[in-house]
């Protein structure tokens, strides 16, 4: 095959498996984007719980129906209608040659709706990590300075905290959780010194899934004149997140999860008392509310938008929008029902196998649509890899903190069928 064949080969090969795998005529878009309602691609015939249709829901998703995929607290899957929002805009945008910053807008309206706050405290960025890196540099901490977080965390939420440990000197101090959940309030609190500056801790534990105090832990580091800073990576999307009811300070969020929205987007919030406080560690293009180069003259938006300087990917923000407008037809509240539902019929499921040890506690309170256990005297790590492969159900191995564990996210694509294969695989490896 020559260069030039198979060049073309390529390209076709390209463009057909692009054309295809979507699903819509991206080479016949129209080309007024802002005219296109990109929220009326998915409807639901009744939202009402008990007649809600999950299997029209799962039909919404791409992946094949005989994979099993329960790992949604990794990666979750985009529908349809976040997919064609995005590659839709991608189309319209390069046939205007426009980088449609001026389309956004309604994605800060959608997001500060969902969460119960204001537009100006919110902005889009690329994932929570991105988020608790802003926090960790905004505060501006000194050598000395405390920060405490758990062995819990996230390597995103825990990197930029360490990082400011090596390089400016603050200190950060690491505490351990309780399993239940009961005692964590306390722990916090008694962890706390004169030195504490700010506490990062996650709304939902990646390791065991676990749901911890948000709004009474935000009190009381209100309180202590502490900066409360909170990881949403796992509990965006998942069930109602109320930012104006916790009163916390920052709050940081991945949309590739909960949400079903594009990978490279991010949720970040930054309570308005700080805004004007604090400065943004990066500046540029839409960061300014005043800006004169000859006279050297900068002033800051007042507005969390600010951190969205520059040139963005306005195709993934719309997808964004468009995947809170999916969670928003079927229900955040019948979002959270669905996990918690699944849930506790797994929960129910494992506790009749003998061996196995639940590290999720069983409170609604303390948890919600993950559950992490762990075979006694097994490899859960090599235990978790046989389960991909000899029975297809994909979960996810838990190293963090020496757990040795397995977890399991149940999303609003997930069946009770799948428990009870993954219940009859659990059973057989016990028994061997």
């Amino acid at each position: 095959m020559s260069k030039a064949t198979r060049r073309s080969f390529l390209q076709k090969s390209i463009l057909g498996g692009l054309f295809y795998t979507v699903g819509i005529p991206i080479l016949q878009a129209n080309n007024s984007l802002e005219s296109v309602n990109l929220d009326s691609e998915f409807k639901l015939e009744n939202s009402n719980y008990d007649k809600i249709d999950w299997k029209k829901i799962r039909a919404q998703f791409l992946f094949p129906k005989n994979r099993q995929y329960l790992n949604t607290a990794s990666l979750g899957p985009s529908p349809r209608m976040v997919i064609d929002t995005v590659c839709k805009t991608i189309e319209e945008l390069e046939t205007t040659c426009s980088h449609g910053h001026h389309l956004t807008g309604k994605t800060h309206t959608q997001i500060a709706k969902f969460l119960n706050t204001s537009e100006d405290e919110i902005a889009v960025i690329r994932n929570a990590t991105e988020g608790m890196n802003i926090i960790a540099r905004t505060l501006r901490l000194k050598a000395g300075d405390e920060v405490i977080i758990n062995t819990h965390e996230h390597v995103g939420g825990a990197a930029p905290w360490m990082a400011l440990q090596k390089d400016l000197g603050v200190i950060v101090k690491l505490i351990d959780l309780d399993l239940d959940g009961e005692k964590n309030l306390k722990i916090i609190k008694n962890a706390v010194t004169s030195k504490t500056k700010a506490i990062a801790f996650s709304h939902i534990t990646c390791t065991n899934g676990m749901k911890l105090p948000v709004k009474e832990i935000a009190a009381f580091c209100r309180n202590k004149n502490i900066y409360s800073c909170v990881d949403g990576a796992q509990a965006l999307g998942m069930f109602p997140i109320d930012l104006t009811d916790m009163d916390v300070d920052f709050y940081t969020s991945s949309g590739h999860k909960w949400l079903f929205g594009p990978k490279g987007t991010g949720v970040f919030y930054m309570n308005k008392k700080w805004i004007k406080k604090l400065n943004p560690v990066f500046a540029g293009a839409y960061s300014d509310s005043k800006f004169d180069l000859n006279n050297l003259t900068m002033e800051y938006r007042d507005s969390v938008q600010r951190e969205e300087y520059g040139t963005r990917n306005t195709a993934i923000s719309l997808g964004l929008r468009s995947a809170i407008e999916f969670i928003n037809t079927i229900g955040i509240e019948n979002v959270a029902k669905r996990g918690r539902e699944l849930s506790i019929y797994f929960r129910k499921g494992l506790s009749a196998i003998p061996g196995i040890e639940i590290l999720t506690p069983e409170s609604e309170e303390f948890s919600a649509s993950m559950l992490t256990f762990r075979i006694k005297s097994k490899d859960n790590l090599k235990l978790n890899q046989q389960i991909n492969s000899q029975y297809k159900i994909r979960l996810r191995g838990i190293y963090e903190n020496n757990l040795d564990a397995i977890r399991v996210s149940f999303a609003i694509f997930n069946t009770f069928k799948e428990i009870d294969n993954l219940l009859l695989a659990l059973k057989k490896i016990t028994t061997n």
